[in-house]
Formats: C-alpha cells, structure tokens, sequence
C-alpha cells in the first residue's frame, strides 16, 4: 500500500499541469517549467504575437523550448512501474481504498465510484447519495440486461432484414437470370430468321446471276473466236498487200477478190437491200434504202452483245430489307394485336367507326342492357384474354383512360378506376398524365402522350403501360389475375376533332 501511494505522489510530480497526464514528450520552457510537446504547441498556438508560460505566466523573450530527455526517461519507468503494480495488486487494489485502505462496500451514485465506510463523512462526499455495492451492481446489471433484450430484438431484427434483402437480391437474380435468357431465346430467333433471309436473298442473286451470266459468257467466247478468226485473216491480207512480185499478185488475184472482194456483193434483194453474210449461224444485216425511195436511209445493226436484264435485280436493291422488317413482325412475340370494340358495352354518348376501333361522341340509341356503361363514359373490347401474353396500342388525346378490365368489373353507376375493383390503367387528367392506383400517380413524362402501348402478362401478373412512340415505360401494374380481362377505354372529354380514342391495328 505505501509503495503505491510514492508512486501515485510520483505520478503528480509528473503530470503535465495542461493535459493533467503524464508527460508526453516533455519540454522545458526558459522559466524552467516542462509541458508536453503537444500540450505547449498547441497553447501557444492559439496566441497571434507574444508567448509566455500557461504555469507561472512570465513571458518569454522567444518561442522556443527544448526536450527534457531526463524528465521524458523518468516518466517512461513511471509508466512501466505503475502497469507492473496494476498487474501484481489489480484485485486487491481495487478492493480496497486507496486513502483509507478500507474495504470499499459503498457506491456514490454522485461521483459514480466506490468509497469505503470513512468515504461517506469526508468533504469530498457531503450531502452525496450511497447505494450499497451489491444492490447497485444488480441495479446496473439489470439496466444492461435490458439494454441487452433490446440489442437481442434488434439482433433478431437484423437478422430478418438480412434474410429478407437476401431473398431480394435471390430473386432478383433469378428475374434477371430468366430475363436474359428470354431476350437471348427472342434475339435468336430474330438472329436465325435474318441469317436465313440473308442466306436466301445471296443463293437467290447468285441464282439470277448464273441464269444470266451463261449466254453473256457464250456470246463472249463467240465474239473471242471471231477476233481471233479475224486477227489471221487480216494477218494473211497484209502479207498479200506487202508482195512485191506483181506476176505472183496477179496470179493470186482470183482467190483474192473470192476471199475479201466479191464475197456477198452480187447478193441483192428485191427492195434493194445488201446482205454481208458474217457467218453461217448469224447475221449482221446492213440495209441501204433507195436514194429515190420515200423511206429516210436506215442502218441497222443486229446487237451483238447480250445485255443482262437489269430489272430482275431491282427486288434486291433499294427497299429490300422493307419486306424482311414487314415479316419480322410476324415473329414478334406477342404481335401487336388488332383488336376491337364491343358495341354491347360502349356508353350511350359514344358512337364506334372505323371498324369498330374508334370510340367518338356522339350520342347513339344503343339499347339498354346488362353489359353497358350507363354512367360512367368507357367501352371494352371484344375480345377478353384468359392467359398468355398480349399488346395493343390505343391513339389517345384530350381527357382519357386507358388499360384492362376484369369481366366482373362494375360497370353501372360512378366508377372507382383502381385495381381493387378491378380497374389498372393510366390516364390523363387535370393537365397530368398518372397511374389509376388506390390514388392518382403522376408520371414522370416530359412529351404528350400521343399512342400508349398495353402489355398484359396473365401468368405472370403484369400489367405494363408504354409511350408506344419511343417503347419508354410509363407504368407497371403487378397482380394475381384470376378471370377474364379485357382492353379498356374511358374517353372523359373531346380530343383531337370528334375521335377521343382509337385502338391501332397493324398492318400484317
């Protein structure tokens, strides 16, 4: 006990008076006072021009200080001899009062320290309040037992919330695991019918090509043998022409006339015509009218090369790929739909056209019946959809809704376009274009709707509206859907001349 309290005195002797610890890094100032390193830069740093001693408050002709190597080698063994005692005496210590070296039992709830039975009457204690130490260790420890409940609920908390974003994010995975493999199964599909158009239209043009690259061809050896035939010909004249010997010449002359002179000359017909005979399989005719004839001169020359007919390649120039994106459409999965309305269901201030794809208003005289909105302005379609996946797109303007129906849907009186009466659509409405949820959702659209796309996935509960001009999704409806749906359409106000809205039929 003596030992501990030298080194407690000790440890005042080296405490630093700013930080009230053990010196750090000592130094010592010019009036002899040692500070820590830290503790003194940091005092004077606070202090613009001069600088003077936090302890005795002299100034100081300088800012300087330099480092006590002995008082910093003194604190060092201080440190280590107090661990070493804390080690050996930690219980005991503990125990008992460090001043009054009596058993500590009391717990001064002021100070939050324990303090022996002579603690309770010393100055530093009046007029605090004591607990006795078991009865406040159970007070603590049952605070922290609650604390401990709370963590172990949060804990559990936590727990399923990780299970939770764990599932997410295993569902995720799995959505967009089948989602790329159904873009990849539609692509490829897409990919095989190009590569085939692509394969057909090539074998198709080399066809052509063949079929006319052959008479070409034969023509051509035709004309090659021809200009070989007349290359010797004229060869031979020319070293007719260049014999000097005359009695020679002359005696040649006879097969000379025969061979390039008279051939075809005395061959008249009976309008005057000249026939120069090329050969035996062809001719080229050369006709000369009368100068006394009323006919202007003519000369005509068979053609002698083949020209290809251009016009049989025009299908493989120009708006080719036109047709393969027109049949393209047809293997689209799901092709747009071109659907209709049903006159047993449109409103009495409504008239169909165009097929009966056309709502319009105009005040008709359709009978009352079971089936018919009476107060609310709508139509459905004829067709109803039980299963599978399907797209239509609706041309839309002024005040509208637009979407799907479930056959049971009300259709007598006010009607509350949401899902739970088995209303999903989107609209536009007082200057804004949202979704019919349990409240009105605005989209965050920046154009004028002019087409909106519908696609509907029965099994699989969705109910997707698009801005049909880009394919940018508007809204997504998710559901379990359990009967017969059906395409929507609820023009509120007049649009564009007296059609509000019209579905839009492909062309196939």
């Amino acid at each position: 006990m003596a030992v501990s309290k030298h080194i407690l005195s000790l440890s005042e002797d080296l405490t630093c008076s700013i930080c009230q610890s053990l010196f750090v890094e000592p130094v010592r100032l010019d009036c002899d006072h040692n500070f820590c390193k830290s503790c003194i830069q940091k005092c004077w740093g606070k202090q613009r021009q001069a600088v003077s001693c936090p302890e005795c408050q002299q100034l100081l002709p300088r800012r300087g200080f330099t480092s006590n190597r002995v008082l910093a080698n003194l604190c060092e063994k201080t440190r280590k001899l107090e661990l070493k005692l804390e080690e050996e005496h930690g219980e005991k210590e503990q125990s008992l009062c460090e001043e009054h070296g009596e058993k500590l039992i009391l717990f001064c709830e002021d100070d939050e320290i324990l303090i022996c039975a002579k603690c309770v009457d010393s100055p530093p204690h009046s007029d605090h309040k004591f607990i006795p130490m078991q009865k406040v260790v159970q007070k603590y420890k049952d605070q922290l037992k609650l604390s401990l409940d709370s963590m172990e609920k949060e804990k559990k908390n936590q727990s399923e919330f990780k299970q939770q974003q764990q599932r997410e994010i295993s569902e995720l995975e799995q959505l967009t695991g089948s989602l790329e493999q159904d873009i990849s199964t539609h692509f490829a599909k897409i990919h095989r019918y190009l590569e085939d158009k692509e394969k057909h239209l090539i074998e198709e043009l080399r066809r052509q090509k063949e079929e006319d690259l052959q008479p070409m061809e034969k023509n051509l050896r035709r004309i090659k043998e021809e200009l070989t035939s007349l290359e010797g010909k004229i060869a031979n004249l020319c070293v007719d022409i260049e014999q000097q010997d005359s009695v020679s010449f002359l005696k040649e002359l006879k097969r000379l006339r025969e061979s390039y002179l008279d051939k075809g000359e005395d061959e008249e017909d009976s309008d005057g015509s000249i026939i120069f005979n090329r050969s035996d399989d062809e001719e080229d005719e050369y006709r000369f009218e009368d100068s006394d004839s009323d006919k202007s001169d003519v000369f005509k020359l068979n053609e002698e090369i083949v020209v290809f007919p251009r016009q049989k390649y025009a299908g493989f120039q120009g708006l080719f790929l036109y047709p393969v994106w027109k049949a393209i459409k047809r293997i689209i999965f799901p092709a747009p739909d071109s659907l209709t309305l049903d006159p047993n269901t449109v409103h009495r201030d409504f008239v169909l056209s165009d097929g009966q794809t056309c709502v319009k208003f105009k005040n008709s005289r359709f009978p009352i019946n079971s089936e018919r909105f009476d107060e609310c302005r709508c139509v459905l379609g004829s067709e109803g959809f039980k299963s599978g996946k399907h797209y239509w797109e609706v041309e839309v303007s002024g005040t509208y809704a637009v979407g799907v129906a479930r056959e049971s849907a009300k259709r007598k009186g006010k009607l509350t376009l949401n899902p739970n009466e088995g209303y999903w659509s989107v609209g536009w409405r007082n200057h804004k274009c949202g979704a019919n949820e349990q409240y009105f959702v605005p989209l965050t659209t920046n154009v004028t709707l002019r087409t909106i796309g519908v696609f509907l996935d029965y099994e699989g509960g969705q109910v997707i509206f698009y801005n049909a001009d880009d394919m940018s999704v508007l809204y997504n409806f998710t559901d379990r859907f359990s009967e017969e749906l059906f395409p929507f359409l609820c023009p509120q106000s007049r649009g564009m001349g007296d059609g509000a809205l019209k579905l839009r039929h492909f062309e196939p």
